[in-house]
């Protein structure tokens, strides 16, 4: 990811969690849950998210999730993946009475894997280079949510997302993520 994204994005992170406890619309949370990747299998997921609700039906989101490790063999050789994201999202959607709401979600994404192949350490970051793990790097992704506020500062959420055109050693991939996420809303 260039450093211009990473740096962005920290900041507004770092803006999020240090506004006031009175900034209503604003919140933050952390996400757990699994992902599957086509054909290598499923891994335990972990995120952090910070968002602002716009209005009742549209908010704005930003995160960092650490989607998994996954290991295998390609041609003989072993290889590690872990694979994670930076990513800015819209969710879309209605409030079903005050507690309850179901949305969409519609984001840009940003890979960042650690991996290793053939023995050899390498980091990949925005940009194909000649080991490279992981190619096409920046992409969109979409989701389908629901939330429940519990009260009037903690909710809690269940989501399923869909990362589609990853190329993993030359193979185009598709990962599904299904996170359970919990919510500290500011105001």
């Amino acid at each position: 990811m260039p450093k211009t994204y990473r740096a962005a994005i920290i900041a507004l992170i770092g803006s999020l969690w240090s506004l006031p406890a009175y900034a209503a619309g604003f919140y933050a949370g952390a996400n757990i849950g699994a992902s599957d990747v086509q054909g290598l299998g499923g891994s335990a997921s972990a995120g952090l998210y910070v968002g602002y609700t716009i209005d009742s039906w549209l908010g704005l989101e930003a995160g960092y999730n650490r989607l998994g490790r996954w290991t295998g063999s390609d041609q003989g050789l072993p290889y590690t993946n872990i694979i994670n994201n930076v990513d800015v999202s819209l969710t879309v959607g209605p409030r079903i009475g005050r507690r309850l709401r179901v949305y969409g979600r519609l984001g840009f994404v940003d890979w960042s894997t650690i991996g290793t192949s053939g023995g050899g350490e390498h980091r990949v970051t925005g940009h194909s280079a000649q080991y490279d793990i992981l190619e096409e790097l920046h992409q969109g992704f979409y989701g389908l949510g629901v939330s429940y506020r519990l009260g009037s500062n903690i909710g809690l959420r269940l989501e399923y997302r869909i990362y589609r055109a990853m190329a993993v050693n030359g193979h185009d991939l598709d990962i599904n993520s299904v996170l359970l996420g919990a919510a500290y809303h500011f105001g």
